[in-house]
């Protein structure tokens, strides 16, 4: 809801830290309008506050595509109001960052106490520094509601002078970069480095660690989707060249960002190519942008369509916002004497203090000084502390942003994924989620930092229809105690009458089952009653008409409502209205049928699950008018009360599809999101369905799955499903049951239990380290424990033996705590009616200390008081399969199976439990080796390490110290001798420039082209443009002296582009050559444009680049002079469009950053062209040239095509049109 989200950003922005200069910000007069006072620098202005008005005319298009308009009072001085004129950027930014980019524009342009316009750093900085403020503040992942940071506080910054121009690369300077560097590698880090990072041009460094080293267990990898031999990867950009620890804390926020980038990303080696590297800093494509769900690890199918080595982890977006927005900010405060946690909860303190216009902000107090407790279960490469070391004064960029990395990665279920917070909680879980704060909610299931629901459908169908149906239990027994508030939901008006209270079960041999109990007849929700239009339905048509025609059209399209028909009593029908433009008479969708429960206080049989679609095909016949009643989806979830909001969940679940149906809808469908279904499913259901998903924090994994079996218990392959039995982790005894692997806890849970384990082995020199017993609760509350993990909190059943979790040696025992009493009736109550499982139990199966005289009791049950002592193994589910698609594995002991204590066996439902040895970890490691293997050595060799002896053999440099050296990555021969002093300075370089440039070509691989062989007055150019500015000239004149920086510092072939600066006319137009494409390789083989270039003798692909009056905030325009080129449609491709222009959502508004480099454009330019489809040459096209008006066209199109915004001014750019042309 765009209204609700600019508020919440107008909220946010009041409380946070605002811009220097801002003050007093405030909702204006009308909607969309804002307020605030500019007081200016330190100094004040010489007029005094300034009172701005920004207004969003536009607030349905808020925060995608909205425009500001800004206004400020007529005694405004000339040269505010004239930057007030000029400000760009602002558009389609949050209201924060709108307000930052006043702040800066306006701080640069005000005059001081002398009368001179300053920076907003300082007065002493040369004039090339200067040129960088015309960079764009914010890059394209900058989010909508990110925290600000605090102001800049000297008094905590480290002792540094003010942050200099990008200077040349001195001696000194490379120097600093090998010790920080050797630095992050003794630390136990692998370190890398990409692009041109000695020469003090835009450049990465990598630093990361395998996954295993980190101390997190295989259920969490599971659940992380992470492998143990990946690595974790910190990549750092550079984009102005190297700078230190000391020379980013000198930088304020708006200094910060043209200089600095990170992404987290996980890899099967330990760094990235160039290319990849570059695609992690690109704009991302605009379908995965706008899913919300594109933070979790993409599909495996496209991974390897294309051949990256490197993908987002699970929490790559949060992690990188929290790097981007705060580490810089903490180092400044650790450098006061902080810890991590310290300068972290520092960081709090300032934003809390500063939006509560509170006094002694500076003041750090004591207790901010008391060391952090960390987790003795932690291994040592997490806990270091750089900050810590002694007898340094500089300390290690790359290394310190590595260490509060991994602190945040293995320990993110303690933080909160949107505002970072440490979870106040005791709750333990697998995976990590937000705090209590309603607002950290929607912006994690807004913004796309949860999982995401179309892969787990996709790959655990099952596992989605166990949460759901858990939760839909639940809420059918009120018993939910967390909700989705503050994610904008909105349901139907909730009346208490339709819907039964479901009773408690009753236990023991003679338990009644289910009963319904009657809500009072005077208890009928005052709601029931609320707008409730009647109207005429025809149900063949799908069509409602309004008798009373003088009341405005309460519906528009896309409204969700609930019918009420004559005819149809007893069911609800939930439609989306499809059509009102023919009103009084409307259209609505196919309606989806949910059955009402009838109201009796006598014993019932529960509904049983029916069809959720109406099969009604439109006829042109007569309408046939029935009299019904339809209410609109308009009630807020969140001022409901508890009740309310059970019910209301249970009335969105009833009306999803089933799994099955929305995993074959996600599998015909690309991109593929339920969002998308609209007509189908809700928005308010989707949401809650999102919010079951992304809030479980257990880790379930199937072991049954979509498959037949013959009479010996194989598949049959004709009907195997892609969602197949696991039949190695099936456990024995247990028939007919559905099975999960099941795991609770902190990611380092197993690891205590195994310390647990191993120390009670020593302790005790026990033969079988731990036992096994079951763990039964009813139905409604299984939601909450796969949320909490097994405690003693509660007590449900009384404690009759003490305080602990209590344990049953026989399946049927905690059967009947699970209800299972209750017989063979599968239609149980609180069933969600779409399940397709029909779970009517479930019971976990435990691992634990095989400890009992130490337990609080252990007869008849095992009752555990120390929850360090418990791991959750497996969960068993008894459900009714409604469709053939799901069975349930056969019977079938494994092959290696656990070994058991004899004396303390437990039986499942059909015979004593036999379970898989993969499945279980304790026996493996209790001892260094499998439970019963007493001569094998109890520690493993320790792992060699492979070295590479550079100069001196005494000086060894350790490669790789992982611990599987099978697994293990060779260190690239760069990033080795980058860390090695280099030698004395050499012999001077040759004088000419052109000798230095040869000379540098000579040592790369060959090529055939020719540089300044091309004749620029042949080609067809469009006319010299005749706008100018000068920030964007100087921009432009940076640009190309970096580039001719890096023509002359690198080796011909490897560059691939040539420009021959010297025969620029206008630094508006440029002639780019592309080359070398024969260094591409394609499965081995030459790249299909390499090849055809060779054959019509074509050295190279000339570029004309355009650009705007505006760059950088708009992208430069791109397209191809010579060869032509095959269009799409005639087997080419290369992203290059019938006419010659270039298709790149980087080159149109959707996709440009202001902050990418044009020798990152070139070189995504030409790997643009060199990806699949390939670009192939026209026969005869390496002699022929595309024409200026044709490209342009084609350039609309495919902006059009594709739903990309073509840039503003584009027409005057590329057909030399007015400037007020439309584009």
């Amino acid at each position: 809801m765009p209204r609700r989200q600019f508020v919440a950003d107008l909220e946010k922005a009041k409380k946070d830290v605002l811009p220097a200069g801002v003050s007093n910000v405030k909702a204006g007069e009308d909607d969309g309008q804002i307020e605030f006072l500019f007081t200016g620098g330190p100094n004040g202005l010489p007029c005094g506050p300034v009172k701005i008005t920004a207004l969003v005319p536009e607030l349905s298009e808020y925060p995608k595509s909205h425009e500001y308009m800004i206004f400020a009072g007529d005694d405004t001085s000339p040269q505010i109001s004239d930057a007030l004129e000029n400000i760009r950027g602002i558009n389609r930014k949050t209201v924060f960052e709108m307000l930052d980019i006043i702040s800066a524009t306006l701080t640069r342009s005000s005059p001081d106490k002398d009368g001179d316009s300053q920076m907003q750093d300082s007065q002493f900085e040369d004039e090339q520094y200067e040129d960088e403020d015309d960079d764009d503040i914010y890059d394209s992942d900058h989010e909508a509601f990110e925290d600000a940071a605090p102001t800049h506080n000297a008094a905590y910054a480290a002792q540094t002078p003010t942050p200099s121009k990008p200077g040349a690369s001195t001696r000194a300077f490379r120097q600093r970069i090998r010790s920080d560097l050797n630095t992050a590698k003794a630390a136990g880090f692998k370190v890398g480095f990409l692009g041109h990072l000695m020469e003090a041009q835009n450049s990465y460094v990598t630093a990361s660690v395998r996954i295993s080293k980190l101390g997190v267990s295989e259920e969490a990898m599971q659940a992380w989707q992470v492998e143990p031999s990946d690595y974790l990867i910190l990549i750092i950009q550079y984009p102005n060249g190297y700078k230190t620890n000391e020379e980013f804390q000198g930088y304020d926020s708006l200094r910060l960002v043209p200089h600095l980038g990170m992404r987290v990303v996980a890899g099967r080696s330990y760094k990235p190519t160039l290319q990849e590297a570059i695609k992690a800093f690109t704009v991302v494509r605009k379908e995965e942008r706008m899913s919300i769900g594109s933070t979790s690890l993409p599909p495996p199918d496209v991974v390897d369509a294309e051949e990256s080595s490197i993908r987002d982890t699970f929490i790559s977006k949060p992690l990188v916002n929290l790097m981007q927005e705060r580490l810089v900010s903490l180092l400044r405060y650790r450098s006061a004497g902080l810890d991590w946690g310290g300068a972290e909860a520092f960081y709090q303190d300032q934003i809390n203090t500063t939006a509560n216009n509170g006094t002694n902000a500076d003041i750090i107090p004591d207790r901010l000084y008391e060391k952090e407790h960390l987790n003795d279960a932690l291994p040592d490469i997490v806990k270091a502390d750089h900050y810590r070391s002694r007898g340094t004064t500089q300390y290690s960029f790359p290394l310190l942003a590595m260490q509060f990395l991994i602190r945040h990665f293995v320990r993110c279920t303690e933080f909160c994924l949107v505002c970072h917070r440490l979870l106040k909680t005791e709750v333990e879980a697998i995976k990590p989620y937000v705090c209590e704060n309603p607002l950290c909610l929607y912006q994690y299931m807004s913004l796309g930092f949860g999982p995401s629901i179309e892969h787990e459908l996709l790959a655990q169908p099952y596992v989605c229809d166990l949460l759901v149906s858990l939760c839909y239990n639940s809420a059918a027994f009120r018993k939910l105690k967390d909700f989705p508030d503050g994610l904008s939901i909105v349901v139907p008006p909730v009346d208490s009458l339709k819907m039964n209270v479901v009773d408690e079960y009753k236990y023991g041999p003679r338990g009644r089952g289910y009963t319904g109990t009657p809500v009072p007849q005077n208890k009928a929700s005052a709601l029931a009653s609320k707008g409730v239009y009647e109207v005429g339905f025809d149900r063949y048509r799908r069509e409602i008409i309004f008798w009373d025609q003088k009341v405005v059209c309460p519906v528009k399209r896309g409204n969700w409502i609930v019918l009420n028909a004559d005819g149809l009593e007893g069911t609800d029908l939930h439609c989306r209205v499809a059509e009102t433009t023919f009103w009084p008479t409307i259209t609505i969708d196919e309606p989806v049928t949910v059955r009402q429960q009838p109201v009796t206080g006598a014993p019932q049989t529960p509904q049983t699950p029916t069809a959720t679609r109406t099969v009604s095909p439109i006829t042109t016949t007569a309408p046939q008018w029935a009299d019904a009643r339809f209410q609109v989806y308009e009630q807020d979830f969140a001022e409901l009360e508890k009740d309310g909001k059970c019910m209301a969940i249970c009335r969105l679940l009833e009306t999803l599809p089933n799994v099955l149906e929305m995993r074959e809808y996600l599998s015909k469908r690309h991109p593929a999101e339920l969002k998308h279904w609209s007509e189908r499913i809700s928005a308010s259901a989707l949401t809650v369905l999102r919010w079951i998903i992304a809030s479980n924090r257990a880790h379930i994994l199937q072991v049954d799955g979509d498959a037949k079996f013959d009479k010996d218990g194989k598949p049959l392959p004709k009907q195997a499903s892609s969602v197949f039995i696991k039949e190695q982790e099936r456990c024995y005894g247990m028939k007919d049951y559905m099975q999960f692997r099941f795991a609770m806890g902190a990611p380092d849970k197993e690891q205590r239990f195994i310390t647990e384990v191993r120390n009670t082995t020593d302790r005790l020199n026990l033969q079988y380290p731990t036992l096994f017993a079951w763990h039964g609760s009813p139905l409604h509350n299984w939601h909450m424990i796969i949320r909490e993990g097994l405690h003693y909190k509660n007590v449900d059943h009384g404690r009759a033996y003490g305080d602990g979790v209590y344990h049953a040696k026989d399946s049927s025992t905690s059967g009947g705590y699970s209800g299972m009493h209750m017989g063979g009736n599968v239609y149980r109550p609180g069933t969600w009616p779409a399940s397709v499982l029909r779970i009517s139990m479930a019971i976990a199966l435990n691992e634990i200390v095989n400890v009992p005289a130490e337990f609080q009791s252990n007869n008849p049950y095992y009752v555990v008081k120390q929850l360090e002592w418990i791991q959750t193994r497996y969960l068993f589910v008894q459900c009714a399969p409604t469709s053939e698609q799901i069975a349930i594995g056969v019977e079938k002991k494994p092959q290696n199976a656990h070994p058991q204590d004899p004396s303390r066996l437990i039986r499942g439902a059909s015979d004593v439990i036999a379970i898989p040895a993969s499945a279980i970890k304790s026996g493996k490691t209790a001892r260094g080796v499998r439970a019963g293997d007493g001569d094998s050595p109890r520690n493993p060799a320790p792992p060699k390490k492979a070295k590479l002896f550079g100069g001196k053999a005494s000086d060894p440099i350790v490669l790789d110290d992982d611990d599987d050296d099978a697994a293990s990555v060779a260190t690239d021969d760069a990033d080795v001798e980058i860390l090695f002093d280099e030698p004395p300075e050499p012999a001077p370089a040759p004088k000419t420039q052109k000798a230095a440039a040869e000379k540098k070509a000579a040592l790369g691989p060959n090529t055939d082209f020719v540089p300044g062989s091309l004749e620029f007055s042949k080609l067809p150019l469009m006319p010299l443009p005749e706008y100018a500015s000068t920030a964007t000239t100087k921009r432009l004149m940076k640009e190309l002296r970096s580039l001719q920086k890096v023509e002359d510092s690198t080796p011909l072939a490897e560059l691939g582009w040539f420009i021959a600066a010297e025969k620029i006319e206008n630094v508006y137009q440029w002639i780019v050559e592309l080359h070398s494409f024969h260094t591409f390789e394609v499965k081995g083989k030459l790249l299909p444009l390499a090849d055809d270039m060779k054959k019509q003798g074509v050295k190279s692909v000339v570029l004309e680049i355009r650009f705007n009056k505006d760059f950088p905030f708009t992208p430069p325009y791109v397209r191809v002079i010579r060869p032509r080129f095959l269009s799409l449609g005639q087997g080419g491709g290369g992203h290059i469009v019938l006419g010659g222009a270039m298709c790149m959502e980087l080159l149109t508004n959707t996709g440009w950053s202001s902050v990418s480099s044009m020798e990152s454009v070139l070189m995504q330019i030409r790997m643009a062209i060199a990806s699949e489809p390939y670009a192939r040459l026209a026969q005869g096209g390496g002699h022929g040239d595309y024409g200026t008006g044709e490209a342009a066209d084609g350039y609309i199109r495919a902006c059009q095509t594709h739903g990309w915004q073509v840039p503003p001014g584009f027409k005057e750019m590329a057909y030399g049109q007015a400037s007020n042309a439309k584009s």
